[in-house]
């Protein structure tokens, strides 16, 4: 867990960092832009995510399984980047040539309730272009033992670039088509900074070498493809379906609202993310090398870690739901069980640790591709169903039912299957703890003061009890170490 640790801590710092600069992004644009403006940008992310997810066509997954059998820096990794790009361009192809099909039917649905996205609908090719080489190029990166590189650009770059946009706009120095150009342009650097870094790392070789891969390997490739085009625009579009169905069945501004509510109930899942990002190596490695042992460490510990990072973050969200709005103002009232909901669903998913890792870099991998195809459909069904009959809210219950049955698909299969599982008699210690925490969120009243003093003095007091009752009774070993470090460095004990 060593690199798993730092890397995560990293990881993890950047985040926040980027959390926080989007937080201010979050609260700022509320106040700079119509909810029909933030509704855009959240479209242009969504589908582009979606055409650029496919047009990797489930390369991802060759990288993260079977980079380990070319790795070797003296023969550049035997063309295995040449094979990523050749793959990428031919995706990107396919991918633009169906947007482009499809163009007319997107502008024709959205001509009178959504005209700011048939005005910008342009924007699209060239963030799939990017979009689609940066998901390639970070995750063979990572397979590289650099992690973190990926989340400080997509995390903490492009939204300290989308502040710095904000704050022209609010300056009057940039309109809002400058505004949106910029946005797309901070949106694909990351493709180009990663490509820099790996030319300049000597880690970008475009050699190709067709005679290492044999016809076993040949066919392993196009199996673990085809199910990774599966899982891995299921998984993106579980993520953004939502967004694209709320502009869909309402309108941009609804849209707009729903994804600044979104965007709090993300905030919980941002450990984990960094985690998952460098896990996914150590954990290939160990299949290859048959190391059950570490595999189940890391299972583990990460489920209790994430369980303790998620658990607290929930409670500081749905207890300060009253000053959240007061940030946000009246008009975004309506998403508060958008927030709870998103972030119960992200809790769940959290305490599931590393099993997403686990099933996709194994042998059974495959169960996860069917898995997720048919939970793919089942979240269309519940928003066709909730979002005509509750809205955003119906949305959020729609994703909250099936993430959380998928995340608990993945726990049961792991301990019938592999044997292996999360939880432990310290989870439930944990949980326990959280419930205690929350009712002192909750018997506190509402601070007759600035909402800000009442935001600090809630939140300082649930983390001190949540944070000082997990350190006396040990929940995690590794947070229990961070902890004593920081305590010697102050010198409190």
């Amino acid at each position: 867990m060593g690199v798993i640790k730092r890397q995560t801590i990293k990881g993890s710092i950047y985040s926040y960092i980027g959390l926080i600069i989007g937080f201010f992004f979050t609260v700022i644009s509320t106040k700079l832009f119509t909810p029909e403006q933030i509704g855009l940008t959240a479209i242009l992310v969504a589908v582009s995510a979606l055409y650029s997810q496919f047009a990797t066509l489930g390369f991802t997954k060759v990288i993260e399984r079977l980079f380990p059998y070319f790795r070797d820096k003296d023969k550049n990794h035997n063309g295995f980047l040449f094979l990523t790009i050749a793959v990428a361009t031919i995706g990107i192809t396919i991918s633009v040539i169906t947007f482009l099909l499809l163009k007319p039917r997107i502008i024709e649905n959205n001509l009178e309730k959504s005209p700011l996205l048939v005005k910008y609908i342009w924007y699209l090719v060239p963030l799939i272009f990017f979009r689609t080489f940066f998901l390639m190029l970070d995750t063979y990166n990572k397979m590289l033992f650099d992690a973190t590189t990926g989340s400080i650009l997509s995390d903490f770059v492009f939204r300290l670039g989308t502040l710095f946009l904000i704050g022209a706009f609010f300056l009057n120095w940039i309109s809002f088509p400058q505004f949106v150009l910029g946005f797309v342009v901070f949106l694909s650097f990351p493709a180009v900074y990663l490509a820099g870094l790996l030319i300049y790392r000597k880690q970008f070789s475009l050699n190709p070498k067709p005679g290492f891969i044999k016809p076993a390997l040949r066919k392993e490739i196009t199996s673990l493809s085809f199910f990774g085009m599966i899982i891995g625009f299921s998984s993106i579009a579980l993520k953004n379906i939502d967004t694209i169905m709320m502009n869909s069945y309402t309108n941009l501004s609804m849209t707009g609202v729903y994804n600044i509510s979104f965007y709090f109930g993300t905030v919980i899942l941002i450990p984990a993310i960094a985690l998952g990002k460098i896990s996914s190596t150590i954990i290939a490695e160990a299949w290859k090398n048959k190391d059950m042992e570490t595999i189940d460490d890391i299972y583990f510990k990460s489920s209790i870690n994430q369980l303790f990072a998620a658990l607290l973050l929930f409670i500081l969200m749905v207890t300060n739901l009253h000053n959240i709005f007061k940030i946000l103002g009246p008009e975004y009232i309506d998403g508060q069980w958008v927030i709870v909901l998103i972030s119960l669903s992200n809790l769940i998913v959290a305490s599931t640790g590393v099993s997403v890792q686990i099933i996709g870099t194994s042998h059974k991998y495959k169960i996860q591709t069917y898995s997720m195809g048919v939970l793919l459909g089942l979240v269309i069904i519940f928003y066709m169903i909730f979002i005509p009959i509750w809205g955003m809210t119906g949305a959020a219950l729609g994703s909250l039912l099936s993430v959380a049955g998928a995340s608990l698909f993945r726990v049961f299969y792991l301990h019938r299957n592999m044997k292996l599982f999360p939880y432990r008699i310290v989870h439930l210690k944990c949980v326990a703890i959280g419930l205690l925490a929350f009712v002192v969120g909750k018997i506190i009243p509402v601070l007759p003061f600035h909402f800000l003093v009442d935001l600090v003095v809630r939140s300082f007091a649930i983390s001190a009890v949540f944070i000082g009752l997990c350190y006396m009774f040990n929940i995690s070993d590794d947070l229990n170490q961070i902890a004593d470090k920081l305590l010697k460095y102050f010198r409190i004990s």
